[in-house]
């Protein structure tokens, strides 16, 4: 009598694979957010959308990325997601282009620069609102 485990793995390669997956990478013009978008577009993305608040910054961005030479395709757009608004935008945007989205990357963030026992109360929701509260929404949308 011989012990075979009834478990079989089939095409284990493909466990990790991105092949045609959609992403959304908000803070992904710079940084660790575009070295992300960089791997995800280079793992088989069929779509990494590059979201921060400045326009100029998301395009030179995308160009960089569509320059690798990758399948898939970054696709620019600016959002300032510390207003509820803009998220709201940016997922109308996403909805032109996909049906989907597969992969939220979620890296926008924000902090001031002020000591603890000096740090204003404004400057406090500002943090929160993008460094939490959008991620959230974002989720959600």
């Amino acid at each position: 009598m011989s012990a075979q485990a009834d478990v079989q793995l089939k095409d284990f390669g493909s466990i990790y694979s991105l092949n045609g997956k959609v992403a959304v990478v908000t803070g992904g013009s710079r940084g660790l957010g575009l070295h992300a978008a960089s791997g995800l577009l280079q793992a088989g993305c069929a779509k990494v959308f590059i979201s921060s608040r400045k326009a100029k910054a998301c395009e030179e961005a995308c160009g960089a990325l569509n320059a690798l030479g990758c399948k898939g395709k970054a696709i620019s757009v600016p959002a300032d997601l510390a207003k509820l608004s803009e998220i709201e935008r940016l997922a109308k945007e996403v909805e032109k282009h996909t049906d989907k989205v597969d992969i939220l990357l979620a890296n926008a963030g924000a902090t001031w620069g002020a000591a603890f026992d000096e740090h204003p109360e404004n400057a406090f929701a500002k943090v929160m609102d993008l460094n939490v509260k959008s991620v959230f929404v974002c989720c959600q949308k």
